[in-house]
């Protein structure tokens, strides 16, 4: 084998370059001075400054010139960003780095190389990563399971793999044998081996089985009995009884299945188990409201084909009915053809007249009575017709039967019923017409929705509106917004159009509230303009009203419509918002009709009542203060107390004036054992101001007790306003008054002291953290001293402040000034370093241009030369 050859000597390193002059010199001090620091001293500027341009050409010049390129070559080869190697270093290291990545290499099939082919021959064919010769010749135990090789086969199989064909059972045949000879050797030996390994079986479990019953027997023999310990001999023989011990008919333990435990048990069970299936993704809102759209128009269309069917299968029916009596009238009117006498008909008169119409007409005759309705009704042609008939009949008749006048009295009865039929099923197409249908287009009119529901009860009222709400989607179409808003126009026309009916439909305009509410959230801006638009509308009659001088001072305040929509738009929009287009204005026109309306009737105390309430639901929210809705409260409770009484009083003078004018809810009689019921305030603002429920203790009782109501309401939401002990208190004196009173009902009476202790809670506890004014703390100025500060022992640059968090503050205050100016005076450097080199590209740029100039200039100045001398064209002599 060639020697190989030693790498080269690496060639001496090239000696670095000598140091620039400027950066050896820096400025020295010729005397040292103590304590005395020189701006500069111990740093080399020089060397600094030429080491800073050296890093600027290695990153940002090869940046700035590399900035036009959209790729980049990357030098990855051994040793090349690394100066300080030499060229024999750098073979060196590929060298290792390919020989270690030959070591490492994991291929199983890799052969070596051609020098290492003399030292490997063993090793040139491999089995399973390994090399043939490192493998042993199945030397190890075989188990004795049935489903393993046997020695002997996996023997056969590794010779016919890898000797060639060729076995040592007999040494002498070398000649090759055939497949077919080959296999069946291996089967017998394989039989043969598994013979005897049955036999080997059946010996070692004959021998288990008489140890077994040697040892049961030595087991209950004396001698051994008492050679143990009596609770040893109890054990001995409980597991002999249970047949712990292997007799006769339990004598394999190899065949005996072990009891799967509880662990074996649960991985069955949660094998078997249904595994989750893939759920599909969320539909959006557009996707859901297309699939309902496609089940209405399904739904549509089956109800129209039902409909149209039904009608259709009772023509036909009538029409093969018609066609076997025409048959059967024929049947009976064939005649010879040679007898032309009476009874001799053309057969289009059998067409026009069927059998029906003979019976129907015999019927008529016998029952003169019951056809004089429709004789009347058919004229004068169906005597004639009867007649023709009776003629016919006489002549059939007189050759019949007793047997075929009780066939045709059955067909009478069968022909009534089928006229029976046919009216039920017309009624049945009436409904079927009146049933709702699945596809509804959006009603642009009242009057088209009217025409819809007007009707239908309120079940299918709500079905209607979900059906035009699914159809008319907005999303499914840009057209179906517009169509969307008119329709929530009408459905607001509709409320109010229900308002002014008596009795008050409230299933109806509750089951319109859910519908307007979503509609509101898909079109809001279309919502808040119509419901701003009525809430002008309805000021401008207010306004109008209370200018009147002649008009009813009743009507000023608001009508069931008003109400309901009011009520309708405290549900739709929020009230917590600082400012809203409908809510501020809502608010506004409830405290105008609080404070301006007039109370001049019963109808008119309710109608209050309910707006306080009102008020309290939008205000609970952001828990604002209103005013208007506790002043009226307080006038409208002073009114059930009498005239005599201070309490009565109490309130603005103008409020009292227009609601305390008369003792509204002051009791007449003893109510104190009674018992009242909550009012019905929508019945109570839909009635007349003039009823005698006005002028019942139990409605002012029903008054009382929401007032109450809304008062603790009131409270509740303002106890943490710190003006309330001065809003509640004047409601104390009243409340005391109305809980002394005699004639109030207990209940009622309860509630009253409930709220008196409710609000002494909320004064105590508002009370509780009030403090008393005091001056504004100042702290004290302390009066400038003007002598001088000094330190000992003062260094320059130290802190002396007494703070240690302001004076690290500082410091690092002052740090990030110094990194700022440093930042900013190496950009200021790099910038410098740019325009430089710019201006060298520049320079360079104009010398390369002015040198082709010259270039140039220099041709044309010789061409213009050769043409003034004449040489220019001329060709050369030839040299002989």
């Amino acid at each position: 084998m060639a020697k190989k050859k030693r790498p080269a000597k690496a060639a001496p390193r090239p000696a670095a370059a000598a140091p620039s002059l400027f950066e050896t010199l820096w400025s020295r001090r010729k005397f040292d001075i103590l304590g005395k620091k020189q701006k500069g001293e111990g740093r080399r500027i020089g060397e600094l400054r030429s080491r800073g341009i050296e890093k600027r050409k290695k990153t940002i010049l090869r940046e700035y010139k590399l900035r036009h390129k959209s790729n980049a070559f990357v030098d990855r080869r051994f040793g090349e960003n690394d100066e300080e190697m030499s060229e024999d270093e750098k073979a060196i290291v590929r060298f290792q780095r390919e020989r270690l990545a030959q070591l490492q290499r994991k291929s199983k099939f890799a052969l070596p190389d051609a020098e290492e082919e003399e030292e490997e021959e063993g090793d040139l064919l491999t089995h399973k990563g390994a090399a043939l010769s490192m493998l042993d010749d199945f030397n190890e135990d075989v188990s004795g399971d049935d489903e393993e090789e046997l020695p002997q086969v996996a023997e056969a199989q590794k010779e016919l793999n890898f000797g060639g064909g060729f076995t040592d059972a007999d040494p002498a045949r070398k000649e090759k044998r055939s497949k077919k000879e080959i296999m069946e050797e291996v089967i017998a030996k394989s039989k043969h081996f598994k013979a005897v390994k049955a036999k080997e079986k059946e010996d070692d479990l004959d021998l288990r089985e008489k140890l077994d019953s040697d040892f049961k027997v030595l087991a209950e023999t004396p001698a051994l009995l008492s050679l143990m310990r009596p609770k040893k001999i109890n054990t001995l023989k409980a597991l002999l009884a249970k047949g712990s011990i292997k007799n006769d008919k339990a004598s394999d333990a190899d065949t005996e299945k072990e009891k799967p435990d509880d662990y074996d048990k649960l991985m069955k069970e949660m094998a078997f188990e249904i595994r989750a299936q893939a759920s599909e993704r969320l539909k959006t809102s557009e996707e859901i409201a297309k699939e309902e759209k496609e089940r209405l128009e399904e739904l549509e269309k089956k109800r129209i084909q039902r409909m149209t069917g039904a009608q259709e299968s009772d023509s036909e029916a009538d029409e093969d009915d018609g066609g076997s009596k025409r048959k059967k009238k024929r049947k009976r009117a064939e005649i010879s053809g040679d007898d032309l006498g009476e009874n001799f008909v053309l057969e289009e008169e059998y067409q026009e007249k069927g059998w029906v119409d003979e019976v129907m007409a015999r019927t008529e005759a016998e029952n003169p009575d019951a056809s004089d309705t429709d004789n009347e009704e058919n004229g004068d042609d169906d005597d004639e017709e009867d007649t023709d008939f009776d003629e016919a009949v006489q002549g059939e008749d007189s050759g019949t039967s007793g047997s075929e006048e009780s066939t045709r009295e059955e067909l009478i009865e069968e022909v009534k019923s089928t006229l029976r039929k046919e009216d039920e099923s017309d009624d049945k197409d009436i409904e079927e017409s009146r049933e709702l249908p699945f596809v509804i287009n959006a009603p642009q009119t009242l009057e088209q929705l009217l025409g819809l529901v007007k009707h239908r009860s309120t079940e299918e009222l709500g079905v209607a509106i979900q059906r035009i709400r699914a159809c008319n989607a907005i999303s499914l179409a840009a057209e179906n917004r517009k169509k969307m808003q008119v329709f929530y126009n009408v459905l607001v026309l509709y409320i109010s159009d229900l308002a002014g009916a008596k009795p008050l439909p409230l299933d109806r305009i509750n089951m319109l509230t859910k519908p307007l509410i979503e509609m509101s959230l898909e079109t809001p801006y279309y919502a808040a303009a119509c419901a701003r638009e009525r809430l002008i509308r309805m000021q401008q009659v207010l306004s109008d009203k209370l200018r009147s001088k002649d008009g009813d001072e009743s009507s000023c305040w608001p009508s069931v419509r008003t109400l309901l929509l009011m009520r309708l738009w405290s549900l739709i929009f929020p009230g917590s918002d600082f400012r809203h287009v409908v809510m501020t204005p809502l608010v506004l026109l409830l405290g105008e009709y609080l404070m301006r309306c007039p109370v001049t009737s019963g109808r008119d105390v309710g109608v209050g009542a309910f707006l306080c309430s009102l008020a309290l639901s939008i205000m609970k929210h952001a828990r604002r203060f209103f005013p208007e809705a506790l002043s009226f409260l307080l006038v409208l409770l002073s009114t059930g107390l009498p005239d005599s009484s201070a309490a009565r009083k109490t309130g603005p003078q103008f409020l009292r004036e227009l609601v305390g004018s008369r003792p509204w809810l002051l009791l007449k009689d003893d109510n104190s054992d009674k018992s009242f019921c909550d009012l019905d305030f929508p019945e109570l603002v839909a009635a007349d101001g003039d009823l005698d429920i006005f002028d019942t203790d139990s409605f002012r009782c029903g008054i009382l007790n929401a007032s109450i109501q809304t008062l603790k309401g009131f409270v509740t939401i303002y106890n943490d306003l710190p003006s309330s002990p001065e809003i509640l208190r004047e409601f104390v004196p009243v409340l005391l008054e109305l809980s002394s009173s005699k004639l109030l009902p207990k209940s009622l009476k309860a509630s009253i002291i409930d709220t008196l202790e409710l609000i002494h809670k909320t004064v105590e506890e508002l009370e509780k953290f009030r403090q008393p004014l005091q001056l504004r703390l100042k702290k004290p100025t302390p009066i400038k001293q003007f002598n001088p500060k000094f330190e000992e022992d003062f260094a320059k640059g130290r802190d002396y402040d007494i703070d240690r968090d302001r004076a690290e503050r500082k410091k690092l205050r002052r740090q990030i000034q110094r990194e700022a100016k440093g930042a900013a005076r190496e950009l200021r450097k790099d910038n410098q370093f740019l325009a430089a080199e710019k201006l060298k590209e520049r320079a360079e740029a104009e010398q390369e241009r002015e040198d082709k100039y010259k270039k140039a200039m220099a041709f044309l100045e010789e061409q213009e030369a050769a043409a003034k001398s004449g040489q220019l064209g001329r060709k050369k002599k030839r040299r002989r």
